[in-house]
C-alpha cells in the first residue's frame, strides 16, 4: 500500500517497490498533491487504513504502509503529516492487530 506526495514520486516509489521489493502484488497505488489540506489528507490515509485493516491477508503476508514524497513537491508536510497522524491515532489498535509496518521517506523543502 502506497500513500506518496507528488507526481514525480509516483514513478519513482512504484519503480522502486516492482524492482528492489521483491513484490508481485502492489494492493494500492495512491497519490495525495497540490496541498491538501489536513482534513482531506486524513480522510485520505483513513480510507486506506480501513482497506487495509478489514482483514488479515489470506496467504499470511504482511501489511505495509509506505508513506513519501520526492524534492520537487510542494505539498505543506506539516499539514499531510499531521492528517496522517490523526488517523493513525483513531485506528491504531486495528492497525496494530493486522500488524502494519509503515515506512517513511521524505523529502523537499517543505
Amino acid at each position: 500500500w502506497t500513500m506518496v506526495a507528488g507526481g514525480g514520486a509516483s514513478v519513482v516509489y512504484a519503480d522502486t517497490i516492482a524492482d528492489f521489493a521483491g513484490i508481485d502484488d502492489l494492493a494500492n497505488y495512491g497519490e495525495y498533491s497540490g496541498g491538501p489540506t489536513t482534513g482531506e489528507t486524513k480522510f485520505y490515509a483513513e480510507t486506506l487504513i480501513d482497506l487495509m485493516t478489514r482483514e488479515k491477508d489470506a496467504q499470511g503476508r504482511e501489511e505495509i504502509l509506505i508513506i513519501g514524497g520526492a524534492i520537487a513537491n510542494f505539498t505543506d508536510v506539516a499539514k499531510t503529516f499531521t492528517g496522517i497522524i490523526q488517523a493513525f491515532e483513531i485506528h491504531a489498535e486495528k492497525m496494530k492487530e493486522i500488524g502494519i509496518k509503515i515506512y517513511v521517506r521524505r523529502g523537499g523543502p517543505n
